[in-house]
């Protein structure tokens, strides 16, 4: 079964180098029947290896640590049928409109949780915090993501990934639409 895997901070303004063809083939020689890289971010799609989520994070963080030398790097697995489920979700949260489509999907992220959110700290980004920016959070079968919709960006917003994981409590890894599309069309779904 293929999931997407999302490592946090790799290939980020120098720092914590890895090629992808290096991750992926540590990927294939730890156990994964195939390993599909996009763009230097730390986008894979696995196929085969472990039966669960919490295995495939466990063997791609043991990869990462061990062959890579790359340390407590932080990995986010979903299945196909989450991303598509996240797709969905930020489609219906922040339609295009009449913005230009490349440009919505440049503009609208999923940030994509490690877990949901203690329910103590799911109110603790307040949306007139960081308007003309809107947020949603959705938790959805062990999942949590948080759909943002930057008005003029991300590079210019106050509500950053960083500030997302302080507010909730958890960490968490964010792609805008247009790399989601691309790795829905990388899979065979």
């Amino acid at each position: 079964m293929e999931r997407i895997v999302l490592l946090r901070g790799i290939n980020v303004g120098g720092h914590r180098k890895v090629a992808m063809a290096e991750l992926r083939d540590a990927l294939v020689a730890a156990g994964f029947a195939s390993a599909r890289t996009y763009i230097q971010s730390g986008n894979v799609i696995v196929d085969g290896g472990p039966g669960d989520d919490a295995g495939t994070v466990s063997l791609v963080r043991r990869v990462v640590d061990e062959r890579l030398g790359l340390g407590d790097v932080h990995v986010i697995v979903r299945s196909v049928e989450r991303l598509v489920r996240a797709r969905t979700v930020s489609a219906q949260a922040f339609p295009a409109g009449d913005d230009d489509p490349a440009d919505h999907a440049r503009r609208v992220h999923v940030v994509f949780l490690l877990e949901p959110p203690a329910p103590a700290r799911r109110a603790s980004l307040q949306p007139d915090e960081f308007a003309p920016d809107r947020f949603l959070l959705d938790i959805h079968d062990g999942a949590a993501d948080v759909h943002v919709a930057y008005a003029t960006g991300a590079g210019s917003s106050k509500l950053t990934t960083d500030r997302i994981e302080r507010g909730l409590g958890v960490r968490g890894s964010g792609r805008n639409l247009n790399t989601i599309d691309r790795l829905l069309a990388m899979t065979a779904h």
